[in-house]
């Protein structure tokens, strides 16, 4: 028979490893992305409005970046105010355009 400070010491064990299976289920789903849109400035934010829809920008800051074309890296997330971008990288593709 196994005593009671073993079942809790087991069912500790199994929580901290089903915990740490979460964790890095999560981890996981939260790559980096790249997007390529216009920034521009809505309210106290900054917008990168892309072919598949507009990414409210946190992270960097884009004022300088204002009406040109960007390519930008980073974590993409769904919030309930529409779907966000942690910028890690931005590239401003206006000055490689072809003239």
């Amino acid at each position: 028979m196994v005593s009671y400070g073993t079942r809790i010491f087991l069912s500790s064990i199994f929580l901290a490893f089903l915990f740490s299976a979460c964790l890095s289920g999560t981890a996981a789903a939260a790559q980096e992305e790249t997007i390529m849109g216009t920034v521009v400035k809505s309210g106290k934010s900054f917008v990168i409005e892309a072919d598949d829809g507009d990414y409210i920008a946190k992270g960097k800051d884009l004022s300088k970046l204002v009406g040109k074309l960007v390519l930008a890296t980073g974590i993409i997330r769904q919030t309930p105010k529409g779907d966000s971008i942690e910028v890690k990288s931005v590239e401003d593709l206006q000055d490689t355009l072809p003239e």
